[in-house]
C-alpha cells in the first residue's frame, strides 16, 4: 500500500472537524514526524507506514501523523532512526504513547504542547517523558491541562495513586512498597507494567518517576 492511500480524510475529520471516530478501538498512538527538508518523504513514510503497521496518516501544518497501534517505543524509535540513515533524511519525530479516542481534546493538547515545548528543540526522537520534563522546567503549572491526556485510565484512580506515591515513599522499592499497601510483590510489577501501558512512564526510571510525580501530585 502506497503511502498515498494511507492519507486518511477520516481521521482528519474526526480530529478537526467533529465527526464520528473511525475505529473500533478505543485507543491509538500516533507518531509526529516533521521533515526539515521535503525530499524523498513519500518513500520514507510507505517503508516506516508498513513497518508500524500504520492505520492512518494525516498532514497538518506540514507535520505527518502517523496513527497505529504497536505498544513497542523501543523498536518504534530504532526503525525510525534507522529510516532516517538509510534515506539520507534529517527529520524529528515524537512518540505519543497512549491516546484515548473518546477525548478528542487530548491529541489537541498533546499537539499543542509538542509545537510549544519540544518542535524547536534539537532531538531526533522524542517522547511523553521529554515532554513533561520541558514543561516541569518552562512552565510547570500547565502539568495540569496536561495530566488526564497522559494518565488516561489512571487519571482519578485513587488506588493507583495510592500505590504510586507509595512507591515514592519507599525509595521505588517494590518489596518495601507491597508490604505498605497489602499486594503480593508479584501484583505490584503487574501494576507498574499496566502503568507503564497507560502512561508510556516506566517509574522504576528516575526520569519516568520524575514526570509521574508531578503528574499525581500536582492538583
Amino acid at each position: 500500500m502506497s503511502f498515498a492511500n494511507f492519507y486518511s480524510q477520516k481521521m482528519y475529520k474526526y480530529l478537526f472537524k467533529n465527526s464520528n471516530y473511525p475505529y473500533t478501538e478505543r485507543y491509538y498512538r500516533f507518531l509526529l514526524i516533521n521533515f526539515k527538508e521535503q525530499n524523498n518523504q513519500f518513500n520514507f513514510m510507505n517503508i516506516l507506514a508498513e513497518a508500524l503497521d500504520a492505520k492512518d496518516i494525516i498532514v497538518v501544518d506540514h507535520n505527518y501523523f502517523v496513527f497505529y497501534f504497536n505498544e513497542d517505543e523501543i523498536g518504534i524509535k530504532d526503525i525510525f532512526l534507522s529510516l532516517t540513515v538509510d534515506f539520507g533524511i534529517v527529520a524529528r519525530a515524537f512518540n505519543s504513547g497512549k491516546t484515548d479516542s473518546r477525548r478528542v481534546n487530548d491529541f489537541h493538547i498533546i499537539y499543542c504542547y509538542y509545537k510549544e515545548f519540544l518542535e524547536k528543540k534539537p532531538y531526533n526522537f522524542t517522547n511523553v517523558t521529554d515532554l513533561i520534563l520541558e514543561v516541569i522546567k518552562k512552565d510547570i503549572k500547565k502539568i495540569k491541562e496536561l495530566k488526564p491526556a497522559i494518565l488516561n485510565d489512571i487519571y482519578e484512580d485513587s488506588q493507583m495513586e495510592k500505590l504510586i506515591l507509595s512507591l515514592f515513599n519507599n525509595n521505588l522499592n517494590v518489596t518495601k512498597t507491597a508490604k505498605d499497601v497489602y499486594m503480593h510483590r508479584n501484583t505490584v510489577i503487574n501494576k507498574l507494567e499496566y502503568i507503564k501501558s497507560e502512561t508510556g512512564l516506566n517509574i522504576q526510571n528516575f526520569n519516568d518517576a520524575l514526570c509521574m510525580y508531578w503528574l499525581i501530585t500536582i492538583k
